[in-house]
């Protein structure tokens, strides 16, 4: 399980370096939606590291990768939030980090849970092949 959680730290890290240096600069925006601000390419990352989880921990990351997902939005909203707070004008901007940016945590949760399933669907799938 460690092994699983530092691989995917390290992931989210080199993919996070990767994409600011490499992708084109449209494909790192946010889209602003009705349900807020999305990031397209966030989804992907979160889900493809989770899977490498997944892939080394089985079904048992699972909890480890909406925790690791989890605190990370955590860790967002609070810096986003005092950063509002340095701008705000009598209003409450924690709730509006928190309106503007829910959809995608629950889309970055929801890849994370996806990613993290199709890791253990590939690790119990190769299992009994290792063992044959």
């Amino acid at each position: 399980m460690a092994l699983a959680t530092v691989t995917v730290l390290v992931a989210l890290l080199a993919a996070s370096w990767i994409i600011a240096w490499w992708l084109p600069a449209a494909w790192q925006q946010v889209v602003p939606t009705p349900l807020g601000y999305l990031a397209p390419i966030s989804y992907l990352v979160t889900a493809a590291c989770m899977t490498l989880g997944g892939a080394i921990a089985g079904r048992r990351f699972l909890v480890v990768a909406l925790g690791v997902t989890f605190a990370l939005w955590i860790a967002t909203f609070v810096l986003l939030a005092n950063i509002a707070l340095a701008t705000a004008d009598g209003g409450h901007p924690l709730f509006a980090v928190f309106r503007t940016n829910v959809a995608s945590a629950v889309l970055s949760l929801a890849a994370a849970a996806l990613g993290t399933h199709l890791g253990a669907r590939w690790q119990a799938h190769r299992a009994p092949r290792a063992t044959a």
